[in-house]
């Protein structure tokens, strides 16, 4: 049988495939929580929503623009998602 010595586009020889290919990769995943907990925001959180969104009104009064309207409607819509 005659030998293939042609070289890859690459430049390489090509080498032959191994006869049996097993997989010995292992992952183990952990996680440094065991469960989730859901909760209401707090109060402070709330408070602090509508103080920012307050300032964002100020500021977009203060320094009208469209970056303005957008933070002042960005923290409002916070706001208003937390209450």
């Amino acid at each position: 049988m005659a030998e293939n010595n042609s070289r890859a586009p690459n430049g390489r020889v090509p080498s032959k495939a191994p006869a049996e290919v097993t997989s010995s990769t292992k992952v183990n995943v952990a996680f440094p929580f065991s469960q989730f907990k859901i909760q209401e925001p707090s109060d402070h959180l709330v408070a602090l929503t509508a103080l920012v969104a307050d300032l964002a009104g100020l500021v977009a009064k203060a320094a009208p623009g469209p970056e303005a309207d957008r933070l002042n409607r960005r923290a409002h819509d916070l706001a208003s998602n937390l209450r």
